[in-house]
């Protein structure tokens, strides 16, 4: 969607001195969409959908490249030190862009390092317990952790992970306790929790469909703001028990700070349109992966907000990765 000479105007008044406005030219070369983690997850199969859009839509090649490593950290700092002129962009998620800054004691880039593009979408989680455990609701499950405390153990898939942090918001809104069993990864964590050797568990909802599908994991409620079309008769847990609570993981587009604003503009309606199409719409249900979009000023709200949170909970409860 062209800008208009007003705000292009604008965004050139904001720029320093001598700064290019390179926004009718771009992109002038070939893009680069760096996945900091390895193929075939999340994180990857989102950027191979946002290179394939922005080649289609710009006309210039666009190329995913994978650089796992430190919980995404090597990757972001790749695109941290990048010439920031929109030709290489971070498929990025909470984890990268928030939670990391507090799991790491000296990471070479600071939370402002990224800037923001657009938050492209998000995975429910959903708040599940070992089907021996005589439960069925939030409520029972609360009340129950009430009556004998710190006998329960909750999985996650590592310190610091989504599914940790989650737990820890739940147990702190619930006024619960319970004993953290970090793994390396979901699936072993799982594997656990389907043999009864841990009690409960919040984890993406793609990871562990299939499980509460067969009835090896019994799911309780999902942690987004509505409720998924993968468990329709799922409750969300807001609205069950825990009014407000939201606990989804994100996956964003940002780009090395300093990229030109109207250049961040391109891209993230060049994005948003992407979610607007059919075909992508289903392939991301297909994945358990819900659209958002949104302005790049709403992302750079939202990474604002989730670091006040974090920040707040790791004076609490040890986020230290390493």
């Amino acid at each position: 969607m062209p800008l208009s000479r007003r705000h292009l105007l604008a965004a050139a008044a904001a720029l320093p001195l001598g700064a290019p406005l390179c926004a009718d030219t771009w992109p002038d070369q070939p893009m680069k969409v760096m996945v900091p983690f390895p193929a075939g997850g999340s994180t990857d199969i989102l950027g191979r959908m946002v290179a394939e859009h922005l080649q289609k839509q710009f006309g210039k090649p666009c190329t995913v490249e994978n650089l796992p490593g430190a919980t995404g950290t090597i990757g972001v700092g790749a695109v941290a030190r990048a010439k920031a002129d929109g030709h290489t962009l971070l498929m990025g998620s909470v984890g990268t862009m928030v939670t990391n800054h507090f799991a790491y004691e000296k990471l070479p880039y600071g939370i402002d390092a990224i800037a923001p593009v657009i938050n492209l979408a998000e995975t429910p989680n959903v708040l599940m317990v070992r089907t021996s455990l005589n439960v069925n609701t939030p409520q029972e499950l609360v009340a129950l952790m009430k009556a004998q405390p710190d006998k329960f153990q909750y999985g996650s898939s590592g310190i610091a992970s989504s599914s940790h942090l989650s737990c820890e918001l739940f147990k702190a809104r619930a006024g619960v306790s319970a004993v953290h069993v970090p793994y390396k990864g979901g699936a072993p964590m799982l594997n656990d929790l389907v043999g009864g050797s841990i009690d409960f568990s919040i984890d993406q909802i793609s990871s562990s469909l299939k499980l509460i599908q067969a009835g090896r994991i019994k799911a309780l409620a999902v942690t987004s703001r509505a409720r998924s079309k993968q468990l329709p008769e799922l409750p969300t847990l807001g609205e069950s028990l825990l009014p407000g609570f939201v606990a989804s993981p994100w996956f964003c587009v940002g780009a090395p700070a300093g990229t030109p604003r109207p250049v961040v503009e391109r891209i993230n309606a060049a994005l948003n349109a992407m979610l607007a199409e059919p075909a992508v719409l289903a392939r991301l249900e297909g994945y358990g992966i819900v659209p958002v979009g949104g302005s790049a000023d709403e992302l750079g709200a939202l990474v604002q907000r989730e670091a006040a949170q974090v920040r707040e909970l790791a004076t609490r409860v040890n986020l230290r990765a390493g």
